[in-house]
């Protein structure tokens, strides 16, 4: 329907106002939270003024546009809620919050595994019984949902297809969170080891120089007795020096393969080492 799609993208308009907005998070999910609401009902409205003009129409907006709305309303709704219980400080807890909430979230889809896979793998197959209104049939498919309080604006699945959109939606942004901490994680481990006085300091050798040093470091247990994770220490010196270190992995490889000279800028730096040493006690 025409008109259906017009409110939806004026709905889409409105969305995208509200997060370019300067507004704090909280209170932008909040209006996009009412803003959901009010087109879900401007939906319903419309519905009932004008019915659909075939059933691939009402195929189409149970599965795919009241289930955008209504997804989103979900979606933003449990953002608040997120938010709302999210622990005031700590990594660790809110990691753990973060975890807590992704837990949840699978736990819903396993439950409807099936009808998820459904959605995921855009079958057609049980469109007409699925999505549609008025349907004999219901009593044939097990653990159906139906919302009986608006028949005329309700099918057997629009919602569960609606929990999929938000199982997506929240997903993505709960990962994104994780993602946010551990870079978090890592800058709050540059600062300690990084004072202003080293901020400027870089590494003029060659990456696989430095590499070849990271791993003796690494292979000595000279780090807290060798349980520090190797990608720890290049992050850190990444950091420490302002130089990206790549595959490092790879590069190691290399110098493993290396036919001789294996630890050549070890034993450079052993050469110029005992040779400054030895100036410096011959002028003594």
């Amino acid at each position: 329907m025409k008109n259906v799609a017009l409110i939806i993208e004026n709905y889409d308009a409105k969305l995208k106002k509200i997060e370019n907005s300067n507004s704090k998070e909280l209170s932008k999910l909040n209006e996009s939270l009412k803003l959901s609401i009010y087109c879900l009902e401007e939906l319903r409205l419309k519905i009932r003024m004008d019915d659909f003009q075939s059933k691939e129409c009402e195929i189409n907006f149970f599965k795919h546009q009241k289930p955008y709305v209504c997804g989103n309303i979900k979606y933003f709704n449990c953002l608040i809620i997120f938010h709302s219980e999210k622990p005031a400080v700590g990594i660790p807890k809110l990691k753990q919050h973060i975890y807590r909430n992704l837990g949840k979230l699978e736990t819903k889809k396993k439950k409807n595994i099936g009808f998820f896979n459904y959605c995921k793998l855009e079958e057609i197959s049980f469109d007409d019984k699925y999505f549609t209104r008025n349907n004999n049939q219901l009593h044939i498919f097990n653990n159906y949902k139906y919302v009986e309080n608006d028949p005329q604006f309700s099918t057997s699945h629009d919602s569960w297809a609606a929990e999929v959109l938000a199982y997506d939606l929240l997903t993505l942004y709960l990962n994104k969170e994780l993602n946010d901490l551990r870079q978090l994680k890592n800058n709050v481990i540059v600062e300690e080891v990084k004072p202003a006085i080293l901020r400027d300091l870089s590494w003029t050798a060659s990456k696989t120089d430095l590499i070849e040093l990271i791993y003796a470091l690494y292979f000595s247990g000279a780090l807290r007795n060798g349980s520090t994770d190797i990608k720890k220490i290049i992050d850190i010196c990444s950091e420490l020096f302002n130089i990206d270190l790549g595959n490092y992995y790879k590069t190691y490889a290399q110098i493993k393969d290396r036919q001789k000279d294996s630890t050549k800028f070890l034993d450079k730096l052993k050469f110029n080492l005992i040779q400054k040493l030895d100036l410096e006690n011959r002028d003594l």
